[in-house]
């Protein structure tokens, strides 16, 4: 049955890690038993980490689905390829993470483990958050954004749709990150940076335009 299966789109590093946390949620009783199974375009495995990997056409139409690929740009196209495939976005939480009850967390959203979503923080669809990143009070993350692992954003800091922050970074409250912009590793933000740059450094500093509109290259 369609409603008992889940796939995580993407069998790399990020999708071996949402898988995990599907499945610590699954353990821990606070997801019910879904049967979990990666989604890949084309399959080399029949099974990664001992779950199974199920090629794009032969999967379960009105499954769940969470998009697990670390490029904006992808994240954004297989949202709409998925939703041509019949399959729902859904969110995956970690029973670790604190979420306040007051936030709003949009659909396909990945909520790793020691993440911290503080009131009234809007996260929209097929959002990556990974490990202890801090997501403060009246913060925006607009669509198929990706903050890394220790990210912290201070109060009310609005990221744009496509952006993307690197591990370590940190936003000064009240500021905006434009539409997809690379905030680079270990990057300190004290100013509101234009749409699709590149920005390193403390203080960050834009460094070059973002033309390929690819992080990992």
């Amino acid at each position: 049955m369609s409603n008992d299966v889940w796939y995580v789109y993407g069998a790399g590093g990020l999708g071996v890690e949402t898988m995990d946390i599907l499945l610590n949620s699954i353990r821990k009783g606070s997801q019910k038993a879904y049967r979990p199974a990666f989604l890949v375009d084309e399959p080399k495995r029949d099974e990664v980490i001992g779950v199974p990997v199920v090629a794009v056409g032969q999967h379960v139409e009105g499954a769940n689905v969470t998009i697990a690929v670390g490029e904006p740009f992808d994240r954004a196209r297989l949202m709409d390829k998925v939703a041509s495939l019949g399959l729902r976005l859904a969110t995956i939480c970690s029973p670790d993470a604190f979420v306040s009850s007051h936030a709003e967390i949009g659909d396909g959203t990945i909520i790793a483990p020691h993440v911290s979503i503080q009131a009234t923080a809007r996260i929209g669809r097929n959002v990556a958050i990974n490990t202890a990143t801090i997501v403060g009070h009246d913060v925006v993350v607009e669509d198929n954004c990706v903050l890394s692992s220790m990210v912290n954003l201070g109060g009310a800091t609005h990221v744009e749709t496509l952006g993307y922050i690197g591990m370590g970074a940190l936003i000064k409250e009240k500021l905006r990150i434009g539409r997809a912009s690379i905030v680079g590793m270990g990057s300190v933000v004290h100013s509101d940076l234009p749409a699709e740059i590149i920005a390193l450094g403390n203080p960050a500093r834009v460094v070059r335009r973002n033309e390929d509109k690819k992080v990992f290259k």
